[in-house]
């Protein structure tokens, strides 16, 4: 076709054979971006006029000005087509058929339309002087033809759908009585190639197009999507795609997948993981701790290995409901309370719950905080335990008494233990070809992470599968329209994936953190003793100017005299 404006285009745009793809012919600016040579129509989103609200009424053809000039135009173009026969019209001249003369203005019914010798003609009736009489009307006749006034009331959408009536001047008793020439404008959504939003064009925009939608059957418009964005879609799954730029640095995690993550690498989406993981730290050694996500689809076990707290605020913050806590403490420690109690080494402590007490500091009466604990020498079983409170922030070592001896999975710790705690791997995930968690003489698990994944593989590899945070390794990308291939069983090679220590201190900083500050110790300040001063005043030399007026002695430095008279 050729080059049409892009309003001429869109109003004469059958609705149902959206979408249709344009080329634009000329450049131009709008809403200060500058657009590409090509877009997509994908539908009309909706209609605009003038007015501040759609009318209410109804529209009717007027008498004014004629617009037809076939028979077979005005019959075709009409809201309803041929579809509503019959109906009545008039003609604004004379018409005269096999020498029979019709007056303008008498009302001709057409009934049906027939087929002779590949002409097409209309079969009419007429009321004439001497009564009805039938004619055939070829559809080629030439004239100016109106439907008969009153016989047919039109709505504004079926206005705007009839290519016929938009051209006409209308009647409509809700706009007043003066004919109307409906000039729509149009709001057009459509997606341009490598563009993630829609965009919304007026038809009213200045710009030459044209429909290339036959030729451009194998174009595919692509339309760019985050990661994150994919996890919100409902669509069915595995799906290809390929990656248009890949995750931004610092990387998340120590592995061998990540650096495929690049521009131009296809991948298969297999759907979302239901696994939740744990974050663990290995014990420090010479190279520092290492960090890990554990999936909840690890095989490997554990056993519990006994705690260690620094301070009383530690065993504080290891108290859960309904769980016993024993204890042993390390090193002998001090109260800094005379109220308080001290503790040795050996001491074994039940820990029971928070409290408070009064303790006398300064001849004041404070209320602080405290840990009430249950106290046993560990001598004698039948010696009668002795309950104590420590303060918070009462400095020492403390041991977890461990008895137990059970082999944990990751799902029987997150239900029958309490996170943080210490654990060692007892059996090793034979799934995996090298499991680095046992070579660790101890790992500290540190917290439940529950959010989401994307089962992701390589194109080369789709059966190799790994498991992407697109909260954390965000990506842009599109689907392409390869059909994926049938799935089959994957091999989860993420099931332990290790931290870079940069994202695992990010990572602690995006999960909640219920734990009160550290209490601030008390501390008695020695008494000041008051400082005494002693000033000496000595008096200093005074040299005179002899060329100030000045009848006071000055020292020279408070002269007043110009520079210049200066001595």
């Amino acid at each position: 076709m050729e080059p049409l404006s892009f309003q001429e285009y869109i109003v004469s745009l059958d609705i149902a054979s959206l979408p249709r793809v344009l080329k634009i012919c000329s450049g131009v600016y709008f809403q200060g971006e500058a657009w590409g040579s090509s877009c997509c129509l994908n539908f009309l989103i909706h209609l605009t006029r003038q007015s501040s609200s759609a009318p209410a009424g109804h529209f009717q053809p007027s008498r004014d000005q004629p617009s037809h000039m076939s028979l077979k135009t005005f019959a075709r173009t009409r809201p309803a087509g041929l579809q509503d026969m019959p109906f009545s019209f008039t003609s604004a001249v004379d018409l005269t058929v096999d020498g029979q003369v019709i007056p303008q203005g008498q009302p001709i019914s057409l009934l049906s339309v027939a087929r002779h010798e590949g002409q097409e003609f209309a079969n009419c009736t007429t009321m004439g002087q001497d009564g009805q009489h039938l004619l055939c009307f070829p559809f080629s006749l030439q004239g100016q033809f109106y439907e008969c006034s009153g016989q047919q009331n039109y709505t504004l959408s079926q206005v705007l759908q009839s290519e016929a009536l938009r051209g006409q001047r209308l009647n409509c008793s809700a706009l007043g009585r003066r004919s109307l020439l409906l000039c729509p404008v149009y709001e057009v959504q459509g997606i341009m190639h490598m563009r993630k939003e829609v965009v919304k064009i007026p038809s009213t925009l200045e710009v030459d197009v044209e429909d290339v939608t036959e030729e451009s059957q194998h174009i595919h418009f692509i339309k760019p999507l985050m990661l994150s964005e994919v996890l919100g879609l409902e669509r069915a799954f595995p799906v290809e795609a390929e990656i248009l730029e890949g995750p931004e640095y610092p990387p998340i995690f120590e592995n061998d997948w990540i650096p495929h993550l690049q521009k131009g690498q296809k991948i298969q989406i297999h759907g979302k993981s239901c696994d939740w993981r744990i974050l663990a730290s290995s014990s420090k050694g010479r190279k520092g701790s290492r960090h890990f996500l554990l999936s909840s689809t690890y095989q490997g076990k554990f056993r519990r290995r006994p705690r260690e707290f620094p301070t009383v605020l530690d065993l504080t913050a290891s108290l859960g409901k309904g769980k016993c806590l024993r204890v042993v403490v390390t090193k002998d420690c001090e109260s800094t309370e005379e109220d308080l109690p001290s503790l040795s080494m050996g001491d074994r402590l039940e820990v029971l719950h928070l409290a408070k007490t009064h303790v006398c500091r300064q001849a004041e009466h404070k209320s602080i905080d405290v840990l009430l604990c249950s106290r046993s020498s560990g001598e004698d079983e039948d010696e009668e335990s002795e309950q104590l409170m420590l303060p918070l922030h009462l400095e020492g070592g403390f041991v977890e008494e461990v008895s137990d001896s059970r082999r944990y999975s990751l799902p029987e710790i997150v239900e029958k233990l309490q996170l943080p705690c210490e654990v060692k791997v007892a059996t090793k995930d034979s799934s995996l070809a090298n499991d680095i968690l046992g070579s660790f003489s101890a790992l500290r698990l540190e917290a439940q992470i529950t959010e989401p994944f994307l089962v992701t593989s390589l194109c080369e590899e789709p059966s190799v599968s790994f498991q992407i945070p697109p909260q954390w390794l965000d990506m842009t990308l599109f689907f392409t329209e390869e059909p994926a291939p049938s799935q089959t069983p994957l091999t989860d090679r993420s099931k332990v994936e290790e931290l870079t220590e940069s994202f695992y201190y990010h990572l602690l900083k995006l999960m909640p953190s219920n734990e009160a500050p550290p209490p601030r110790p008390h501390t008695v300040l020695p008494e000041l003793q008051p400082f005494v001063f002693k000033i000496h005043l000595i008096p200093l030399p005074i040299s005179h100017c002899p060329l100030c007026p000045s009848p006071n002695a000055h020292p020279r430095s408070l002269c007043r005299c110009p520079p210049s008279l200066g001595v």
